[in-house]
């Protein structure tokens, strides 16, 4: 581990100042930072021959300048999901110690975005992130498929069906698509038992934002050590309220932006 360098601290504590203040002088951003006044110059300098704030001398107040949203633009959604499920991920692993993954809807198969598998002591895989695994045949993806609204479920299955994976036959089949999500709806949570991995199975609940079903979170077990409805026996009061804090952490980053 390096130690923090505090000159980028200070220079980005001055820019969320000036984005939440808007134009200002280097006398207030000093207060408002409580950083030394030279300090604060230097910076701003920096900033300034950086092209990341302007210099009004009329009025001798910097402000931020449009390069400053290209710090942001390549922040999507699923990256700020994404670090709002690996804390919850975590504390669900201290508890039951079996391995989860995060996952998206992504181009007719669900993307793995986040994983505590290589930190779990059952886990058989080591990377995961990255990795597509199937709609119709995983927890992860009858979670998914589960919880979305009709219009949305219609354009993922079509999606799935024109693609060219394993999973465009069965999402035209619809008998197939209504007992899985019958299923999950009477189970209360989604399951999958060694479809494909031979020797996996799992369980998944669906994660929303803002009312709309955004992703899902599968915990993973052995198929020879425990079935998913003993595994929901002991396990899905802990994937509950894992989703919950993953949720409650969108909203609240959602919120922020908002507000921004």
């Amino acid at each position: 581990m390096h130690p923090p360098v505090r000159a980028l601290t200070r220079g980005l504590s001055l820019l969320a100042e000036l984005n939440a203040g808007g134009p200002s002088s280097a006398h207030d951003l000093a207060r408002r930072t409580r950083l030394n006044r030279t300090t604060t110059y230097r910076l701003l300098e920096t900033l300034k021959a950086d092209g990341f704030v302007t210099y009004d001398e009329n009025s001798g107040q910097f402000s931020p300048t449009p390069q400053v949203r290209q710090l942001s633009d390549g922040l999507t959604t699923r990256d700020a999901s994404s670090q709002a499920a690996l804390p919850p991920m975590f504390d669900l692993l201290r508890e039951v110690n079996w391995p989860s993954d995060f996952g998206v809807f992504d181009a007719g198969s669900v993307m793995i975005r986040e994983s505590t598998h290589p930190f779990s002591p059952f886990s058989v895989h080591r990377s995961m992130i990255g990795r597509r695994r199937s709609l119709l045949r995983t927890s992860l993806g009858r979670a998914i498929l589960a919880a979305a609204d009709t219009d949305l479920r219609r354009d993922m299955l079509e999606i799935a069906a024109a693609s060219k994976n394993d999973d465009a036959t069965l999402a035209t089949d619809r008998t197939y698509i209504e007992n899985i999500i019958r299923q999950t709806e009477r189970d209360g949570y989604a399951s999958s038992v060694g479809e494909t991995e031979t020797n996996i199975s799992a369980i998944a609940l669906p994660i929303r934002a803002q009312g709309k079903v955004v992703g899902s979170l599968n915990i993973i077990f052995f198929k020879t050590s425990i079935n998913p409805q003993t595994a929901a026996e002991r396990y899905v009061g802990a994937l509950h309220a894992a989703v919950t804090k993953i949720e409650d952490r969108m909203d609240l980053n959602i919120n922020v932006t908002s507000a921004d």
